[in-house]
C-alpha cells in the first residue's frame, strides 16, 4: 500500500467547511488504497492573532513562551481536522510534533530539524489510521517546543515524507501550483508544470511564499519529488523535481528564466567600522543568528560588511530597529523598509549578459539599486521596498512574456515554412 503525505495550508483549513472538504479529501485518498498522513497548518490568520495577544503583553516576548504559544495553532487544526475525519467514517488520530519525533535545534521561532524519529507514526499507520499531524513544530533533546519559521508546516511535511519512504510528497494550497511569478502582482504570470529543485529553492529564498526553502532543500536531499497543488481547484499541478532528477527530465528549450520574485521584508545591516577589529561583528551575529539571513558579504579587514536578514521572525521591526541602533551606536547602521527582486532560472548565474540586461532595465526605469547578488541559479537585486511590485512586472515583461512571444513567432515562423516545403 502507498504511503501519501498531504500538507494543508492555513487557508485550506481556515473554516469550518473547508476543513469538512479537505476531510472528504484525505477520505478519498485513504479509499483509493493508500496510507495517509496530513500535515495541517494554523487556520486561516489564527497564527497573526497569538502573535497579537502577545504583542498586547509584551514587545520582546520570551522566544520559549512564543513557541508554545504559536504551536497552540497548529494543535488546533490537527485535532478538529482529526474529529473531521473521524465523522466521515474513517479511523484518524492527530498527533504533536514531539509524538512524530521531529528533533529540532534550540533556536526558538526558526528552529532547524536536526532527526526524526517516526516510530509512533509507523505504529499508527501500520494499524491502518489516518495520521494528522501538526505542522510547523519540533521539540528539542530536553523536550522543549520549537516552531520551524514561517512556512514551517511545508518543512514537516517533507522530512516526514523523507524519514517514512513515503510515495508521494503533496502541498496543497490556495494557489494553483507554482507561477512564473506572484499573480497578485503580475497577472499576465503563467503557470508551470514542472521545476527543478534548485530553481524552486532559489524562488522560495528570494520570495515567493508558495513553498518555505527549507522544506525544498530538504525533499532534494532526500530525493522526494514534490507536487503542489490548489485545495480546492482541480486542474493545474507543478512537480518539484529533486537535484538528481531534474537534469534528465526538461527539455534542451528549457527557459533561461523560470521565475521572478520579490520580497518587502528585508533588513540591511552595515559595518561602518571594520568588523574584524572589534567584538561588534559576533555581537551582532548573536542578536541575528535566530533569523533568516537573505544575503550576506564579510568584508574584509579595511572594508564594511553588508548584513541582509528577512524581518518576518522579528515580532516588531520597528522596536528591534531602535534597540540596535541604540545598543551598537555608530559602529553599525540598519537600514528598514528594503526589498529585493530577483530572476531565477537554471544556470542564470553563469550568463553576465542577462545579468547587465536586468541592470540596464533598472536603471532605464530609474529603480535605484542599493546592492546585487547572484548564485548559480539567480540574480537578485536590493532596493527600497516600493519599487518591488513595479521591478517585477519590469522583469517579468522582458525576460519572461517577451521571450515566450519571440518563441511562438519562432515556432509560427517554423511552422509556415515546412508547410512551405510540403507544399
Amino acid at each position: 500500500m502507498k504511503l501519501i503525505v498531504q500538507k494543508y495550508g492555513g487557508s485550506s483549513v481556515g473554516a469550518i467547511e473547508k476543513l469538512k472538504a479537505v476531510a472528504r479529501k484525505v477520505v478519498e485518498t485513504r479509499k483509493n488504497g493508500n496510507n495517509v498522513l496530513v500535515v495541517v497548518s494554523a487556520m486561516g490568520d489564527s497564527t497573526d492573532d497569538l502573535v497579537a495577544l502577545a504583542r498586547q503583553l509584551s514587545a520582546n516576548p520570551s522566544r520559549r513562551e512564543f513557541d508554545v504559544l504559536l504551536s497552540t495553532g497548529e494543535n488546533t487544526s490537527m485535532a478538529l481536522l482529526s474529529i473531521a475525519i473521524q465523522e466521515l467514517g474513517e479511523d484518524a488520530i492527530s498527533l504533536t510534533g514531539a509524538q512524530c519525533g521531529i528533533m529540532t535545534n534550540d533556536v526558538y521561532s526558526n528552529a532547524r530539524i536536526l532527526e526524526i524519529r517516526p516510530d509512533r507514526v509507523r505504529e499508527e499507520l501500520a494499524r491502518g489510521a489516518i495520521v494528522v499531524v501538526a505542522g510547523f513544530q519540533g521539540v528539542t533533546g530536553k523536550g522543549e517546543v520549537t516552531t520551524l519559521g514561517r512556512g514551517g508546516s511545508d518543512t514537516t511535511a517533507v522530512a516526514l515524507a523523507a524519514a517514512l519512504n513515503a510515495d508521494a510528497c503533496e502541498i496543497y494550497t490556495d494557489v494553483a501550483g507554482v507561477f512564473t511569478a506572484d499573480p497578485r502582482v503580475v497577472p499576465q504570470a503563467r503557470y508551470l508544470e514542472e521545476l527543478g529543485a534548485r530553481e524552486m529553492q532559489e524562488l522560495a529564498w528570494t520570495g515567493a511564499k508558495v513553498l518555505k526553502a527549507e522544506a525544498v532543500e530538504f525533499a532534494s536531499s532526500n530525493n522526494v519529488p514534490v507536487v503542489v497543488r490548489s485545495t480546492f481547484e482541480d486542474g493545474h499541478n507543478t512537480w518539484i523535481h529533486p537535484h538528481s532528477a531534474e537534469e534528465t527530465v526538461f527539455t534542451p528549450h528549457r527557459p533561461d528564466v523560470a521565475g521572478v520574485s520579490g520580497r518587502t521584508d528585508v533588513l540591511r545591516i552595515t559595518f561602518v567600522q571594520a568588523p574584524f577589529r572589534s567584538n561588534g561583528y559576533e555581537r551582532i551575529f548573536d542578536l541575528i543568528a535566530k533569523y533568516d539571513l537573505i544575503f550576506g558579504t564579510t568584508g574584509t579587514s579595511d572594508e564594511a560588511a553588508d548584513i541582509f536578514i528577512s524581518n518576518l521572525e522579528i515580532p516588531d521591526p520597528a522596536v528591534f530597529v531602535r534597540e540596535f541602533q541604540m545598543q551598537f551606536g555608530t559602529q553599525a547602521k540598519i537600514m528598514d523598509e528594503l526589498g529585493a527582486v530577483s530572476l531565477v532560472g537554471f544556470g542564470l548565474g553563469s550568463r553576465p549578459a542577462s545579468l547587465l540586461e536586468a541592470c540596464t532595465l533598472l536603471h532605464h526605469a530609474e529603480i535605484p539599486v542599493l546592492k546585487s547578488f547572484s548564485s548559480r541559479e539567480s540574480f537578485s537585486f536590493v532596493m527600497a521596498g516600493r519599487f518591488v511590485n513595479e521591478a517585477v512586472r519590469l522583469m517579468h515583461r522582458a525576460f519572461i512574456e517577451s521571450r515566450r512571444e519571440r518563441l511562438s513567432v519562432a515556432v509560427s515562423a517554423a511552422s509556415s515554412q515546412r508547410k512551405g516545403v510540403m507544399a
